[in-house]
């Protein structure tokens, strides 16, 4: 069993000034999910109807689909059933920048095996 650290931030808590909270922390960061909404399907995409909530201190080398599954119970989903886990590229737009989780967890793993004999 491992450890994890990350907390989900209280709803309505004050802007977190995040270079302080992670200072000498580098593998640390906080994670924005948008839940409870849908995509629009039009271009110029959008996410509606939904909540944002935080988590603060996750670790990036703990950091995967089984902790994104368990902050997804500590958001109060009983079943992942139905759940689609995406990643928006900074700087992109939902049209260009969208990306499903798995496709990054599956890129990181390919990365990691290269150069390995």
């Amino acid at each position: 069993m491992v450890l994890t650290l990350w907390k989900l931030r209280s709803r309505g808590e004050e802007q977190v000034d995040l270079k302080n909270l992670y200072n000498g922390m580098s593998n640390f960061f906080s994670l924005k999910v948008h839940h409870g909404g849908m995509f629009t399907t039009s271009r110029s995409r959008r996410y509606v109807d939904g909540t944002v909530d935080f988590f603060d201190y996750v670790d990036i080398d703990l950091f995967s689909v089984h902790e994104l599954d368990a902050m997804v119970k500590e958001l109060g989903y009983v079943e992942r059933k139905g759940l689609n886990y995406h990643f928006l590229i900074p700087e992109l737009d939902l049209d260009f920048g969208l990306l499903p989780l798995v496709y990054i967890f599956e890129m990181s793993m390919d990365q990691n095996n290269y150069g390995r004999s």
